[in-house]
């Protein structure tokens, strides 16, 4: 074999070489851009997870917050609504003063228990009705009072007050749902 030839072997056994050198880098180049590219595949589905559930966890605690607010409001409007009422229902207790009051005044005297009653509080306007009543009894007038009486015996050391507005006082956590209820069903 000549020179020439063998260079020519030599050349061509040298970029069949060269070309099986590049075959096999181009597939090992093919196979890491895959690899590479599963990977970040895989990564960007991780962030976009633990993104979606920052998120998630971001809103529960903004929407957890909101209620909490909310909540706040509702029951401070609750509050004032309450409050709004109970002062109405003691302006309106003066009402229960016409028609029938001497019936009611004598009534809440007729619930206080037996006992040597020393003194009376009333309205000014009851001063008749309790004199006639307790005809032993001293007799104060106290414009606070809207109707009923506050007596004691005993030196002052037995007192019992059943006026008006005890009587709302006392009654007013059974009246307020009911009212509450009144107002929401007409709502």
């Amino acid at each position: 074999m000549g020179t020439g030839e063998l260079q020519a072997a030599l050349r061509r056994e040298g970029e069949r070489k060269a070309a099986a050198i590049r075959q096999a880098a181009e597939t090992e180049a093919a196979r890491l851009q895959e690899e590479y590219a599963a990977r970040y595949a895989l990564l960007e589905e991780e962030c976009r997870q633990k993104q979606e559930k920052a998120i998630a966890a971001e809103e529960s605690g903004i929407l957890a917050e909101a209620e909490r607010a909310a909540r706040r409001v509702r029951l401070a409007a609750a509050e004032n609504l309450a409050e709004r009422l109970h002062a109405l229902a003691r302006r309106l207790l003066p009402r229960l003063r016409t028609g029938d009051y001497p019936v009611i005044f004598a009534r809440l005297a007729g619930e206080l228990p037996a006992a040597e009653w020393e003194t009376l509080r009333v309205n000014p306007a009851d001063a008749n009705l309790a004199g006639a009543l307790f005809p032993g009894a001293q007799i104060e007038t106290d414009a606070a009072i809207c109707g009923g009486l506050e007596a004691l015996a005993a030196g002052g050391r037995v007192q019992v007050v059943n006026t008006l507005e005890k009587r709302l006082e006392r009654r007013w956590p059974e009246l307020l749902p009911v009212l509450l209820r009144e107002i929401d069903s007409d709502a």
